[in-house]
């Protein structure tokens, strides 16, 4: 009698599963030192650089004229940080995805968890939950040392002001859809300068550039839709804060979408 024989390798292997998928991400993103470091200079940078501005703005106030006085945004002058938080934690969205490419670790993850769109997801989810909470506070943080330096010169900030809160909500969902977008264009150009410098551009290189587009147009552009997500007073060629921020999430989920359908096609 012929003896029959099975392959058993299939049935061996673990089912890896949407929660395995998620924990092995956050993991590899919360034990590299450098995660942390960014973070931290993220923090930094944005309340540090939304003191200096409102010191600078104090400098100047009495020089400033009465129309200046009665057009000044003073949460949006706190909430100056949103704009470099967002390209520092997007630069760690590239990297979590572009380094794993780079040392051929990504050949690792797909063969461990097979499913190349799922990964994708969960680094988008874990990525964007991660930046919000870290935005919220750092945007908290800006307003309250924004107040207190701005009261120098009697300039009315709180968080029951018209727009006020919704402004500085709205600052932290907009620095966790930049992190999705750094991730798309990491996924799409799989090399880390390529895709920061391309993420910069488009976050202050669009601020730029845009001064020659028509103010319908360049309102829609990433950096002017990160501003505008900020204001408190309207402002002639921004968007209104939730149309604004509005924009800001379709680039994160175009950029997402490009990428997820490369991944899945291409070889890693």
């Amino acid at each position: 009698m012929a003896a029959t024989t099975f392959d058993t390798r299939a049935s061996t292997l673990p089912r890896i599963n949407v929660v395995d998928t998620f924990k092995a991400e956050w993991t590899k993103l919360r034990t590299l030192r450098s995660t942390w470091f960014t973070v931290g200079g993220a923090v930094g940078i944005s309340v540090g650089l939304a003191a200096l501005v409102c010191v600078a703005q104090v400098s100047q106030w009495d020089q400033m004229s009465a129309k200046a006085h009665a057009e000044f945004d003073p949460t949006s002058t706190a909430l100056i940080g949103v704009l470099f938080a967002a390209c520092i934690l997007g630069s760690l969205a590239v990297r979590a995805i572009t380094s794993e490419y780079t040392s051929g670790m990504i050949r690792v993850t797909f063969t461990a968890i097979p499913g190349r769109r799922g990964v994708l997801a969960a680094k988008a989810a874990i990525l964007a939950t991660m930046a919000f909470p870290i935005a919220l506070a750092t945007n908290l943080a800006s307003f309250f040392i924004g107040r207190q330096i701005l009261s120098a010169k009697d300039v009315s900030m709180s968080l029951g002001q018209p727009g006020v809160t919704k402004a500085i909500l709205f600052g932290a969902v907009a620095v966790s859809a930049v992190t999705v977008l750094g991730l798309g264009l990491g996924g799409i150009i799989r090399r880390t300068a390529g895709a920061t410098t391309a993420l910069l551009l488009a976050i202050l290189g669009s601020q730029l550039f845009g001064l020659a587009l028509p103010a319908g147009a360049r309102q829609y552009l990433p950096g002017y839709a990160l501003q505008a997500v900020t204001a408190v007073r309207t402002t002639d060629g921004l968007l209104p804060p939730g149309k604004g921020l509005a924009v800001m999430v379709g680039y994160g989920v175009v950029a997402v979408a490009a990428a997820s359908r490369l991944i899945a096609s291409r070889d890693a």
